[in-house]
């Protein structure tokens, strides 16, 4: 009881209840499990009243030393948030307990450093499973090197025995020189150090020879996926987002190629046939990442993330399809209709973002001492330049793009009425607006174009989710799955609703929703950068008041 008092009488009295500061709790979103390549996929929830600092997952051998242990540092979303969610990817296929019976606790922290633990989750440790029998046998004997390293002189006679057989690894000189460093190292050097540094050359060594460049374009993709991820979460400069941002998007295009090389290399590795519906292609994956780029860049830093996550989760489960299944598809119009669908909503993108730039330079051009240059506000390069191109008297060039663009969609309709014998009605109302905005561009007004183009695009993406749901009707009745010669319907059955390649469901901007943040679709996207570029015009203009730049240049921080 708090009560304060003067000269004996009670002013005032308060029942006051301490709340202690409870430790954090954990606990796995989903049971961990192993991924297509062997990595452990992590997916926690830690939560506590004053904030998480910590989150980490401890595992340990289920009939073994309890004092042995391997520890993982999970990354948070956020600073010192009382709800974290995430999901994690560990590559331990080279820990010596790959492949035996763990038991996996989560572990979260508080400011004081109280601990909270998750119910343990026992499963067995994801291994690698090697096809190639060279790279078979050095696994062998790197397990039997490290379940006793007193079997040193055996194991260096049969790495010196293949090493003897170069055409067994197709000659590869790096291989040679590894199994021949390896064999050496083990005899002319006794010591626990000798065999600590082979096991993680004999782990690399059968990695080159059965993924070539794969393996090593698989730990940078992992790699710099996890520092975009912790650069958003520490809220990192723009210069070092955009930098990881680029350096994942390259990593991205050598892992696709090395997993491309891959399937070519193992032509008969999966004889599951794949869905057309569900085909990822490396220009749909870009497409995702771009889409974090701009998210990152209009400040959404958490639906960034969420985005970056979703994709981690995709290219872990990424399967290559086989040379020869292009060619295999039965309904290959009908892809090359999805893809002339996501041409024409990035076609219809750009000119409404045309729209935008033009409609902004006129009202700049309407405000005294502006005298209509766009260069006033700093405008140059190939924004200036598109600028420049949608003056008046080019306006209706601009608007002759989007009629051509709406002939395109009518041409497309067509063909889909005699494939399918349905045309998705969004598809239709994309046609009347477009229709309205070359309309409103051929009177040379920008702005009144702009709400029939932002429909159109809505109405594009209605309608491809519409078809591709089509798609996957049409398959089911008949169309079978590719590389099934007798069109009969094949193993991956489409699933009821709106789904990702891997079955999950879709939001309404086309990536897999977990229903736990929102991800803003493109029309949102296009406010928010409209938004920012008012806020960069405005911060520019030096000469409004000092309490306004000031309060603009701490909301262009915040973005």
């Amino acid at each position: 009881s708090l009560s304060v008092s003067q000269n004996g009488t009670v002013l005032g009295r308060w029942p006051i209840e301490i709340v202690p500061d409870n430790p954090p709790t954990a606990a796995f979103g989903q049971p961990p499990k192993g991924t297509a390549h062997a990595a452990l996929r992590l997916e926690y929830q830690a939560s506590d009243d004053y904030g998480v600092e910590g989150v980490k997952a401890v595992i340990r051998r289920q009939e073994g030393d309890p004092e042995q242990k391997i520890e993982i540092d999970l990354p948070l979303p956020g600073l010192h948030l009382r709800e974290a969610t995430g999901t994690n990817y560990q590559d331990l296929s080279p820990h010596p307990w790959a492949g035996l019976p763990v038991e996996i606790r989560l572990v979260a922290t508080d400011a004081l450093g109280q601990i909270g633990e998750s119910a343990p989750v026992q499963m067995t440790l994801p291994e690698r499973d090697f096809s190639n029998p060279v790279a078979r046998a050095i696994i062998d004997q790197r397990k039997e090197l490290v379940k006793d390293p007193n079997s040193r002189e055996a194991v260096a006679e049969i790495l010196s025995d293949l090493n003897k057989r170069p055409a067994l690894y197709r000659d590869d000189t790096v291989v040679y020189l590894a199994l021949r460093l390896a064999s050496l190292r083990l005899r002319l050097d006794d010591g626990a150090a000798a065999v600590a540094a082979v096991v993680p050359l004999l782990w690399d060594t059968a990695l080159r020879i059965e993924d070539g460049h794969m393996s090593v374009a698989e730990r940078d993709l992992r790699r710099l996926q996890q520092e975009l991820q912790d650069a958003l979460a520490r809220g990192a400069p723009d210069e070092e987002i955009d930098r990881l941002m680029r350096e994942l998007s390259q990593s991205m295009q050598r892992y696709m190629q090395a997993l491309a090389e891959d399937a070519q290399r193992h032509p008969d590795a999966s004889s599951r046939p794949i869905d057309p519906s569900r085909v990822m292609t490396p220009r749909d994956l870009q497409r995702m990442l771009d889409r974090a780029r701009e998210l990152a860049k209009s400040g959404a830093q958490q639906q960034a993330r969420e985005l970056l996550s979703q994709l981690q989760d995709m290219l872990e489960n990424l399967r290559a399809a086989r040379p020869g299944d292009m060619a295999q598809r039965g309904p290959s119009e009908a892809e090359q209709m999805m893809r002339g669908l996501h041409d024409m909503m990035q076609r219809q993108q750009q000119l409404l973002d045309r729209s935008f730039r033009a409609q902004r330079q006129r009202n700049q051009g309407d405000r005294p001492g502006q005298n209509g240059q766009s260069g006033q506000n700093g405008q140059s390069g190939e924004n200036g330049d598109e600028a420049n191109g949608t003056q008046d008297g080019d306006l209706g060039n601009f608007a002759g793009q989007q009629e051509q663009l709406r002939h395109a969609l009518g041409e497309m309709m067509r063909q889909m009425g005699d494939g399918l014998g349905d045309i998705p009605n969004p598809l239709g109302r994309a046609e009347r607006a477009m229709r309205d905005a070359a309309g409103a561009l051929q009177r040379g007004d920008p702005g009144e174009a702009i709400g029939p183009q932002t429909d159109a695009l809505d109405q594009l993406q209605q309608g491809t989710r519409d078809f591709a749901k089509q798609l996957r009707e049409k398959m089911s009745e008949g169309w079978g799955s590719p590389g099934d010669d007798d069109g009969t319907t094949g193993r991956d059955t489409p699933q009821k609703g709106e789904r990702d390649p891997f079955g999950r469901p879709m939001s309404s901007n086309g990536v897999f929703d977990q229903g736990d943040v929102n991800i803003p679709d493109q029309s949102i996207l296009q406010k928010s950068r409209q938004i920012l570029d008012e806020l960069r015009r405005r911060a520019g203009e030096r000469f409004r008041p000092a309490i306004e730049l000031d309060y603009l240049e701490r909301l262009l921080k915040r973005f």
